[in-house]
């Protein structure tokens, strides 16, 4: 199953988006008491942002970014320089908002949060198994390059743009 994992990216027209907004405060459900990344682009909330998900093969989400990425180029670089490191990744499991609910999330050898889980288990142990297959998908999943879906603010259209490429060197 891990070997058909894939990494997909969606950028936003804004971090004051409502979608990129849940995410955040997701993000800082789960990792309230770990310092915030410097690069993260979520302060001050305006400008497009980038960010990934790991998919299964049955498109059922594994985990996703704790980072929200200024493009999507800054995005697909940090995937490929965080999978240098996935087998050093610290996985935490912390409380969710309600009773029975848990959580995780991973910090990069740097201790900055990388990765976090997409929604909450009812247990412990169900927490920790899947962090433990997300870092071990993530680190063989296909990061698709033909490159992100754009969403609009009010979801009813999206674009799929092409990975930007590098402009042609001139004599």
């Amino acid at each position: 199953m891990t070997a058909a994992a894939s990494i997909v990216f969606s950028s936003f027209t804004s971090a004051a988006d409502p979608m990129p907004r849940a995410w955040s405060r997701f993000r800082d459900q789960l990792i309230s008491a770990e310092p915030r990344p410097a690069e993260d682009p979520d302060e001050p909330r305006s400008g497009p942002v980038c960010v990934w998900r790991l998919l299964a093969s049955n498109n059922r989400e594994l985990g996703r970014s704790a980072v929200l990425y200024r493009t999507f180029l800054d995005a697909r670089a940090a995937v490929f320089e965080a999978r240098l490191a996935a087998s050093e990744f610290e996985i935490r499991s912390v409380h969710g908002p309600n009773a029975g609910t848990h959580g995780w999330f991973a910090l990069d050898p740097g201790g900055s949060p990388l990765i976090t889980c997409g929604r909450w288990y009812g247990a412990h142990a169900a927490s920790i198994e899947a962090a433990q297959h997300s870092i071990e998908a993530f680190q063989g999943a296909t990061v698709l390059a033909e490159g992100h879906r754009r969403l609009s603010p009010d979801r009813r259209r999206s674009v799929r743009e092409p990975a930007p490429t590098a402009a042609p060197a001139t004599p």
